[in-house]
């Protein structure tokens, strides 16, 4: 933007109030910006502080054109040593070991190469303006060529602009997951369509609710675009915990999906790691026992039926269930479904 506005301000007033007024917007984005985003600021600053020391002594005795050619080519050297530059600034913050850093200056980089290569082609243009008399090539004026620049700023801004929304765009649409320590302590976040790739490398909280009737286990196949265990059987209610949610907010979320309705009771079991080649997660267990049949059935759960203890057991290691569900079993065999049925044997005495 500094060298779009300089292309502007060189042909209609002084070279000092061009050069000035593109200095000063150089420093206003350069403190405005996120400090690994300020690369091109800094070619900018650079570029604009040696044009207005030649605006003092070379420019005035030289045409406009001239001067606006030598300002371009001080920038498209500045990018090339940047560029040459890139390996060793990349592991400098690489070392930090912040991605959020990487990315703004991959950022950064990305712009300036575009007005790298877009400015060698304009000044190859120019170059073959020089080549030529003037005579011969009477269409073809100095204002025309420094418009032809503008042109190619402008394309490169818009282009930029329009990656830009798109971008923002799909990440206002995007899932983002906290990465969360083995004590639940949240150390981040991180994109649901990025985190699937990466297979088990972050951990992030889910939350599960068993749903048990009349001490029976009622469980339906996975849906088939789960990252884990597509297609065996589960409870019906499992969701990521999305970054700045609470548990219960995840919880209700779950529910509701799956059902229309939040209506039932609901109790923590317990925390603990799950962590296998395709995830890691720190799970959240709830259980809801349900008594009462019209409660059940307001639930409208479709493809699942109820399990009893037996027919688990009968079917438990032919991998028909879910890893999880087969390391929770036993602890709601011992506790949930252990106290429904010492009820039951009391009620019946």
């Amino acid at each position: 933007m500094s060298m779009f506005i300089f292309s502007i301000l060189v042909l209609y007033a002084d070279s000092r109030i061009a050069t000035g007024v593109a200095l000063a917007l150089s420093v206003a984005g350069y403190i405005a910006v996120k400090k690994y985003s300020r690369l091109i600021y800094d070619i900018s600053i650079i570029t604009f502080a040696i044009a207005l020391l030649f605006s003092f002594t070379v420019f005035p005795k030289l045409p406009v054109f001239n001067r606006f050619a030598i300002v371009e080519i001080i920038f498209v050297i500045s990018l090339i040593v940047m560029r040459l530059s890139r390996g060793k600034i990349l592991t400098r913050v690489a070392k930090g070991r912040n991605p959020m850093l990487k990315n703004y200056l991959k950022e950064s980089l990305r712009v300036a190469f575009q007005a790298q290569y877009g400015l060698s082609i304009h000044l190859l243009l120019v170059l073959a303006f020089y080549l030529f008399d003037a005579a011969e090539i009477r269409f073809v004026s100095s204002v025309a060529m420094v418009v032809v620049c503008q042109v190619i700023m402008l394309m490169i801004m818009i282009m930029e602009t329009a990656r830009l929304y798109i971008l923002d765009k799909k990440l206002f649409q995007e899932e983002w997951l906290p990465v969360v320590t083995e004590k639940g302590d949240v150390t981040g976040k991180v994109a649901k369509s990025i985190t699937k790739g990466l297979k088990n490398k972050f951990m992030h909280p889910v939350v599960r609710v068993a749903l048990i009737y009349k001490g029976r286990i009622y469980l339906q196949a996975r849906d088939q675009d789960r990252l884990l265990n597509p297609g065996k059987l589960d409870y019906p209610f499992e969701k990521y915990m999305q970054f700045n949610h609470e548990v219960d907010e995840t919880l209700r979320n779950s529910i509701r999906r799956e059902c229309g309705g939040n209506d039932i009771p609901l109790r923590f079991l317990l925390k603990y790691t799950f962590e296998n080649e395709v995830t890691k997660r720190l799970v959240f267990l709830y259980v809801s026992v349900i008594e009462d049949e019209a409660v059940f059935n307001s639930l409208r759960l479709q493809g699942g039926k109820l399990w009893t203890t037996s027919q688990i057991e009968d079917n438990m290691g032919t991998e028909i269930f879910s890893e999880c569900f087969e390391l929770e079993y036993e602890y709601l065999k011992n506790t949930v479904l252990l106290a429904h049925q010492f009820l039951n044997n009391s009620k019946q005495e």
